[in-house]
């Protein structure tokens, strides 16, 4: 007894020391990568190995960033952009609804199904032009540009979702009487949601890339304008911080969806 009493004491000892967590990997190696190649990209422009003229480096890149932030200028931008892949992007979730009932009823894909494909191949960034031609050259062409961008890969996911129901959960839901409604809402929306959650991810990065084309074509003002305006005076450093912005926009879209999806779907994580 007294044996075990002294290694209990031993054990329990450090107990009142406070554990040190640890950094999960999904953020130590990715974050250790990010430092290791801004370190050598860094250093070959320190050592005048880039061109400023043709590239720019870290350093130089964060202090334009960090200038026009001061500014004020770069919220002025998002703003609008914002806006337009906001408008855009609450349209183009229509895809969801017309997903469900295109995966579910048969004649219904049948039917629609070669006219999703190719549009969804078709690309849409050549046809800017003719948006701006239609819908003018204020906020509704961009708006209807991040639309057509954003709203095939909702749809494709959401109809694949669909499809991979588990026959046997609607089965089961049909012996127990359940209503076309109850089907929906019991079984099919739950099990398609992941795939849905996929598809827009994907379209986020779709809508900021129309959002960004249809602003450096036919804008004013906006995101792709300034990235634009930037280019066409060869200010690289300004150019990239502007690229930057909207990388990290997307990331944290992106990372806010997967939340998103942990709540909704969690049993996709267990």
């Amino acid at each position: 007894m007294q044996k075990t009493e002294v290694s209990g004491n031993i054990i329990g000892a450090p107990s009142s020391l406070k554990k040190v967590k640890r950094i999960p990997p999904a953020i130590s190696y990715p974050t250790v990568t990010l430092i290791i190649i801004l370190a050598i990209w860094e250093l070959c422009g320190r050592l005048k190995l880039i061109d400023p003229f043709m590239f720019s480096w870290p350093s130089s890149i964060m202090m334009k960033a960090w200038e026009f932030t001061l500014t004020g200028e770069v919220f002025k931008h998002l703003a609008v952009s914002a806006i337009e892949v906001g408008l855009g992007f609450a349209m183009a979730l229509i895809g969801i609804p017309i997903g469900l009932m295109m995966g579910y009823w048969k004649k219904l894909e049948l039917a629609f199904d070669p006219f999703v494909t190719a549009l969804y191949t078709t690309p849409m960034i050549a046809l800017t032009p003719l948006f701006v031609l239609w819908f003018g050259l204020e906020t509704l062409s961009k708006v209807m540009m991040v639309f057509a961008l954003s709203i095939f890969p909702i749809l494709i996911n959401t109809m694949s979702g669909v499809k991979m129901t588990d026959p046997s959960l609607i089965k089961a839901a049909r012996s127990y009487g359940a209503s076309e409604f109850q089907m929906f809402k019991e079984v099919i929306f739950p099990s398609a949601i992941p795939l849905m959650i996929t598809g827009i991810r994907l379209a986020i990065g779709r809508a900021l890339i129309a959002v960004v084309v249809a602003e450096m074509l036919a804008g004013n003002i906006g995101i792709g304008f300034a990235i634009r305006h930037a280019s066409e005076l060869f200010q690289t450093a300004e150019y990239l911080a502007y690229v930057v912005v909207l990388m990290v926009l997307s990331v944290l879209l992106t990372e806010l969806l997967k939340v998103l999806e942990k709540k909704l779907a969690p049993w996709r994580h267990r």
